[in-house]
């Protein structure tokens, strides 16, 4: 109790000297996880296009990226880095870092990185132990997701801004991860596997399951990859995996299948791309609990949901934010690969009968369907 108290008035005492530092009123601070990534991304790439006069700098974990043209690159920590967050007008987030320590003279924006299905931060049953409350400008992609995400971090409802996420403007981006990525043409039916974690490997305490074993990245008791395998080739298929950063340093042996390919977020950045460049090109989506179906809903293609340890994973998440879960989640739900496999079979064959569910679903969670978020986030706070 003690450390947490001198820690919470060293954050005190820190903004108040930060406060009494001239701000650069066109100085941009952005930090996302992994780097280059998500809302934080998108925003920074439009105001780089649209708005030159904005400086902007990024704060990031690894240390050998080469800066674009103008980018500033600081390692997170670093005397360096803090020199630049004391001097800047703005910071922009995607998972609340340095919330702690801004001053009254700075604007802070928070974009989260998705919005929540599963129960987070004060809404958890364990997520919200340890958690300080500090007000920021938070976004939002309806009204229902604006009063999640008040109480999530017991925030004002009338700082969470309903602008939608600028990360989704990728989504209509047709052309960049073509150029980049020769895989997009090989003309097969394109399946994104895209899992929440279970295994946090940054801080397994807040594992919320176990981890992959086996290259079981399906969590399936009847897993079979040679089966797999051969039915995305018999279909004309492929298979993309990309596992939540939390898990990525989990090795799967699945590179020796030409139906089988692994995204990393490595991968992506080095490409100057994000996962929902990937997502505008996929023909069909297998997720869990992730948010990253609420933004492909946007785009109007079916949806499968791999559940098997669903009982399980509610019970770690104290529940959903979404009750009840099924109703929220538009599309098949299934917990063996036998029944993925058939599922994935009857949309080939055209038969995509959620469809109207996720119309549904799409309308209440997404105000916005187009690819102005970011110009709509710039507005509201610069």
């Amino acid at each position: 109790m003690f450390k947490k108290s001198l820690i919470r008035m060293s954050k005190k005492i820190l903004s108040c000297l930060i406060y009494l530092i001239p701000k650069d009123k066109e100085k941009i601070i952005f930090k996302s996880r992994p780097d280059f990534s998500g809302n934080a991304k998108a925003l920074s790439d439009y105001i780089q296009k649209n708005h030159k006069n904005y400086k902007i700098v990024w704060f990031v974990e690894a240390q050998n990226y080469t800066a674009t043209s103008g980018i500033r690159l600081f390692k997170a920590g670093t005397l360096s880095a803090i020199w630049q967050y004391a001097t800047a007008k703005y910071i922009v987030t995607t998972h609340n870092e340095m919330i702690g320590t801004k001053s009254g003279n700075q604007t802070y924006i928070s974009l989260w990185h998705g919005m929540p299905l599963k129960k987070i931060c004060y809404l958890g049953e364990f997520d919200h132990q340890g958690m300080e409350d500090y007000s920021s400008y938070r976004i939002a992609t309806s009204e229902v997701m604006r009063a999640i995400i008040a109480a999530c971090f017991r925030e004002k409802a009338n700082n969470v801004y309903i602008t939608g996420q600028p990360r989704n403007d990728f989504l209509y981006d047709k052309t960049l991860a073509k150029e980049r990525f020769e895989f997009l043409l090989s003309g097969k039916t394109r399946v994104f596997y895209v899992p929440t974690f279970r295994e946090n490997q940054e801080a397994n305490m807040y594992s919320d399951g176990d981890s992959i074993k086996n290259n079981n990245f399906l969590r399936v008791q009847d897993f079979d990859l040679y089966a797999l395998d051969r039915f995305l080739q018999q279909n004309n298929c492929q298979l993309f995996i990309k596992l939540h950063p939390y898990e990525e340093n989990t090795y799967l042996d699945l590179q020796l299948s030409e139906n089988i390919r692994i995204i990393k977020s490595e991968e992506l950045r080095s490409n100057d791309l994000d996962i929902n460049h990937l997502l505008a090109h996929m023909d069909m989506l297998i997720t869990d609990y992730s948010s990253v179906y609420f933004d492909y809903m946007l785009l109007d293609k079916p949806i499968c949901f791999l559940t098997p340890d669903l009982d399980a994973y509610s019970k770690s998440r104290g529940g959903f934010a979404l009750e009840p879960v099924d109703y929220w989640m538009p599309g098949y739900h299934c917990s063996t690969q036998r029944e993925l496999l058939n599922e994935i079979e009857t949309l080939l064959a055209g038969n995509d009968r959620y469809a109207g569910h996720r119309s549904c679903v799409n309308a209440i969670i997404n105000l916005f369907k187009d690819d102005r978020n970011s110009e709509r986030v710039f507005k509201q706070f610069f």
